[in-house]
């Protein structure tokens, strides 16, 4: 999948596997205990409210979940102020585009009739939450983001994604999305942004990933309004990768994808580094599997579906440091994409190290494929 590293990209490599290693206890301290997610006590319920999503006709025909809203959203803007050109391009203080924030319902509903007294009692959920910084003349093209696991606040996202390397030097319009359950959409039962999706309660996190994907179609149609004609491409790292892949899976209007630190399952990933704990022996005792947990939320895994996005237009980018999503998490995805072009820092998954080389590389891929110039 990649050459040897050289030298120093392995010593930096290991530098950031004890941040990730810290990040992994204290996910699986937050995520991962026996209490507050599942009664196994009741897995036979469980299992049962479980099978209107491993229907094999969702897989043959994801639209029935993973519907395209009728007609683009009306957003309300919150705030509005205006961009400028840098001040080393020796333009003065010229204006040339916009920072937006804006909000609007969500065209989303349970899918399970018997999860919609839960959903309404998250009273976070309704709301989508959108960023974007866009040019006043049209731009090339755009780009949409979204975040991972139990973060989410835009002007932290700003920073991991240098999004003004990709609004002033690439060009692009940049969009962000929060997921349900972070940033704004956290809710008061969680103590912590991504504490409740995604987690070991399969039927939550099933119905998150189908709000999470009718919203991110809603986006979708937004931005191809706003600029009709112009390439639009995902980008996300960690659950933002994972869920870039998924939308790749379903939504033929995305040009470009490029999934950052990506797993190919949740389910895999959940259950691998839920080795060990308790939680995982007692699902074990239930009757749960590897094969059975992925089956489960196969509805959402990329590995589900024949990607949409052509093949020569899609990146896959992976940390060598990374020991949360580890090289076979991603592996998974890179063969099932058919081994498409790939591109590996020497970062970590907490501590990205580097990161400003696949920033770079996102540039020559998208002048490669014809996006930008």
């Amino acid at each position: 999948m990649y050459p040897p590293p050289a030298t120093p990209d392995r010593l930096l490599a290991a530098m950031t596997r004890g941040a990730d290693r810290l990040l992994l206890m204290g996910l699986k301290r937050l995520f991962l205990s026996t209490a507050q997610f599942i009664d196994l006590d009741n897995a036979d319920a469980i299992l049962a409210r479980l099978e209107p999503y491993i229907d094999p006709a969702l897989i043959d025909d994801p639209e029935r979940l993973f519907l395209l809203p009728e007609a683009p959203p009306r957003p309300s803007r919150v705030r509005r102020r205006p961009l400028y050109a840098p001040r080393n391009q020796g333009r003065g203080r010229v204006e040339v585009g916009v920072d937006e924030y804006q909000r609007y319902p969500t065209p989303y509903r349970p899918f399970a009739r018997d999860y919609d007294e839960e959903y309404a009692s998250y009273a976070a959920l309704d709301t989508v939450h959108l960023y974007a910084w866009r040019h006043r003349e049209p731009a090339p093209a755009t780009l949409l983001l979204t975040h991972g696991w139990g973060v989410g606040p835009w002007v932290l996202h700003r920073h991991e994604y240098d999004v003004p390397f990709l609004f002033h030097r690439l060009g692009l319009d940049v969009y962000f999305y929060q997921a349900p359950f972070h940033g704004r959409r956290v809710p008061s039962q969680a103590r912590a942004g991504g504490e409740l999706h995604p987690s070991p309660d399969l039927v939550r996190t099933n119905e998150a990933f189908i709000q999470t994907i009718q919203e991110l179609r809603g986006v979708l149609s937004l931005i191809l309004e706003r600029n009709p004609g112009a390439p639009v491409g995902m980008m996300g790292s960690s659950l933002g990768g994972y869920t870039s892949a998924l939308l790749a899976s379903v939504d033929e209007r995305l040009d470009f994808v490029i999934p950052v630190l990506p797993p190919a399952s949740f389910a895999h990933l959940l259950w691998d580094h839920g080795d060990g704990l308790e939680l995982r022996e007692l699902a074990i005792a239930a009757g749960m599997s590897r094969a059975r947990f992925h089956e489960a939320w196969a509805l959402h895994s990329p590995l589900s579906y024949a990607p949409k996005v052509p093949w020569n237009r899609r990146l896959i980018v992976t940390g060598l440091g990374d020991t949360l999503v580890t090289a076979d998490h991603t592996r998974e995805l890179w063969e099932h994409w058919d081994r498409p072009r790939s591109f590996r820092f020497p970062g970590g998954h907490a501590w990205q190290l580097r990161r400003q080389l696949y920033h770079r590389e996102i540039g020559r891929f998208l002048t490669e494929i014809g996006v930008i110039r």
